[in-house]
């Protein structure tokens, strides 16, 4: 007889009101102790403190896949067609690489740092048409890591540092890989969970410290909690925003839970249903989620 898996249910609370087109990108930088995130379609990345509420955003003048917080206090942004060092303060950006410049028509989306302080970021079609992307890792150089990826997301890793986990939206699945933090190579491609919601597309993903993977669902209005060992669904942070985006573990204690929206793709109906849309939220939470880590420079 099978063990029934008992799901643990939350409300998300609103952390700031706010009318980001597609935000995304979640990630909490300790040292400022301010959570960071990028509006894409709006073309800023945007930060705010979760004790004053204060919010700065920086438009950074073309789509803004993801921010990543770097050693030297300056954060890495993956534009359309490059990955770029932002002075927050300034707002002057710096070019690093660029990123498939061939294909005007892609741009950069979602990516985050291993242990080792490389840069993971993939790319997809600007108008989601399927196989166009890839997965990419930025150490001392630009190496393609996955092809014919359709919309590359949500990325993450076990405490030891031995499992990948990583979201292609339209494959409704995360994956695992075998991950050799010292190399940066990947192997033993295999799914880890199958997203079985119809409708559902897993965005964004974070981990917390018992290894269980948090998932942004686009269409879901919620974040799920699963565990990759098993496959199973074992939580729900209910938000009441229909396309939530991502989702990063930060504040007092890592114990707080920042989640993006978005408006994109709502009609009418949805936004009167889901006036929050946009926002910022967050959960409190006795979970703690793993360190993030941050570009080495």
């Amino acid at each position: 007889m099978n063990k029934q898996i008992v799901i643990q249910n939350w409300n998300a609370e609103l952390l700031y009101k706010t009318e980001l087109i597609l935000g995304e990108g979640a990630h909490w930088y300790a040292e400022w102790k301010k959570f960071l995130y990028v509006d894409i379609e709006g073309k800023k990345v945007g930060r705010i403190d979760p004790v004053t509420k204060i919010i700065e955003e920086r438009a950074v003048g073309e789509r803004v896949g993801t921010v990543v917080p770097t050693t030297h206090g300056k954060l890495i942004i993956a534009l359309e067609n490059s990955i770029e060092a932002l002075d927050f303060e300034t707002g002057i950006k710096e070019e690093i690489v660029k990123i498939e410049v061939d294909k005007p028509g892609n741009r950069c989306n979602d990516g985050k740092c291993d242990a080792a302080g490389r840069l993971w970021i993939g790319t997809m079609d600007m108008k989601e048409e399927l196989h166009k992307g890839a997965l990419y890792c930025l150490d001392n150089s630009l190496q393609r890591k996955l092809d014919r990826i359709s919309i590359s997301n949500g990325i993450c890793w076990s405490a030891d540092n031995t499992v990948m986990y990583y979201i292609d939206t339209l494959d409704y699945n995360i994956k695992a890989y075998d991950f050799e933090v010292l190399t940066g190579n990947i192997s033993n491609e295999r799914i880890a969970v199958s997203v079985k919601e119809p409708g559902y597309g897993p965005d964004g993903m974070t981990i917390d410290e018992e290894g269980m993977l948090w998932v942004a669902m686009w269409g879901g209005a919620c974040v799920n909690r699963y565990d990759p060992l098993s496959g199973s669904l074992i939580g729900k942070v209910e938000v009441p925003a229909l396309n939530v985006t991502a989702c990063a573990f930060g504040g007092a204690g890592m114990k707080q839970l920042f989640i993006t929206t978005a408006r994109k793709g709502l009609n009418e109906e949805q936004l009167q249903k889901y006036p929050l849309s946009g926002s910022l939220f967050y959960l409190n939470t006795e979970i703690k989620g793993a360190q993030m880590n941050r570009f080495v420079v």
